[in-house]
């Protein structure tokens, strides 16, 4: 690992460390606010992909760039979003297909601002060529950000670390690149904290969102799913080294908040998710709001919402989207978010980062 970055921090500061905005610079601010961020006294850590997928690339990287250009305690992660500009740089071809396709890209917004469309017949030079010139100090700036930050007692990295004695000989892209790294291990004997890959991937009794802290694996998993993931959340971790409780966490995102209007409780069969790529069901026994199916290549059943189940053009039946099949209980008066309030009888709501479906008189609907 080349661009690897040694921080002191003192144990009394505290480190608000923040993953995956993706271009939501809205959603970034509030989440400042949430947690009181103070510049003066704070440490800001932001652990990769800032751009990308969201529809303000352009704010969140020139907002960054500036805390970190006038504020010595902020600090940034490249992330694989971040390494797109690399790609640039190298005049790789099948960039342009990227940019065809993903129309939220930090490069394509600035193409926008100079009115230079890109189509499949675009050539490489010639794009790398227009965005060097104007662009060439945000592009510099991202290619020299580190791939890891590393303080006494922790590692900040996109995405995870290989399994080596030495971890700094992980190689840059698996850092930036490793799926799913909360169920591999390290050798450090630091608390390695990532994003990347959404945590609500890891869930099994109730979909969650909030961060992941694995005290025995040392490993901290913090992705909300902001922008990716339907039900996602931008999330901040909060580390107090000289507190008894060193990590607490906290989130925001976009969805519209209820006051619960009676309890509801959760029936206990129904549990569990659909998560990509594991789209593929076999309906059992369909009811009035939920058919209960079995997920092909497990033998594990579950509740589908029967909006979200449809028959694909194979014929093979699916889940439209990610989706939880749980309920989940909530008593009158609690603050809940509406995920989806489309559907028949039941309303997909998210408490505290969990979600789940309940009745949607529950919440005044």
């Amino acid at each position: 690992m080349d661009k690897l970055k040694q921080l002191t921090v003192p144990d009394q500061a505290r480190m608000i460390v923040i993953s995956d905005i993706h271009g939501e610079l809205e959603l970034f601010k509030r989440l400042l606010e949430k947690v009181n961020y103070n510049s003066q006294d704070d440490y800001l850590i932001i652990n990769g992909d800032m751009c990308e997928k969201g529809s303000n690339s352009i704010g969140v990287v020139s907002y960054i760039k500036s805390l970190s250009k006038t504020n010595p305690k902020v600090h940034v992660t490249e992330g694989n979003c971040e390494a797109l500009v690399e790609e640039l740089l190298n005049e790789n071809p099948k960039l342009i297909n990227y940019l065809v396709a993903r129309k939220h890209s930090i490069m394509n917004e600035w193409l926008t601002q100079l009115d230079y469309p890109v189509d499949e017949n675009s050539n490489i030079q010639e794009v790398k060529e227009v965005l060097t010139k104007h662009y060439s100090e945000d592009i510099d700036w991202l290619m020299r950000l580190p791939t890891a930050i590393e303080t006494e007692d922790y590692i900040f990295v996109h995405a995870g670390l290989d399994d080596k004695e030495n971890w700094k000989e992980t190689d840059r892209d698996m850092a930036i690149t490793i799926p799913a790294f909360l169920t591999k291990s390290h050798r450090s004997k630091k608390y390695v904290i990532v994003g990347h890959w959404p945590v609500v991937n890891y869930s099994s009794h109730l979909p969650l969102n909030n961060p992941i802290i694995d005290h025995e694996k040392r490993i901290i998993a913090m992705d909300g799913g902001n922008v990716v993931k339907r039900s996602g959340q931008l999330n901040a971790l909060i580390i107090r080294p000289s507190y008894e409780e060193q990590f607490s966490y906290t989130y925001v995102d976009h969805f519209e908040n209820f006051t619960v209007k009676e309890d509801f409780q959760a029936d206990p069969k129904m549990v569990g998710s659909i998560k990509y790529p594991m789209y593929k069901i076999n309906p059992i026994k369909e009811k009035d709001h939920f058919t209960l199916c079995e997920k092909i290549g497990s033998e594990e059943q579950i509740y589908v919402k029967n909006e979200y189940i449809q028959k694909d053009e194979n014929g093979e039946i699916t889940v439209t989207d990610d989706l939880s099949c749980a309920q989940i209980s909530v008593k009158k008066g609690e603050m809940v978010s509406l995920i989806n309030g489309d559907c028949t009888a039941y309303a997909l709501i998210k408490k505290d980062g969990a979600e789940g479906w309940v009745k949607k008189e529950a919440i005044g609907l």
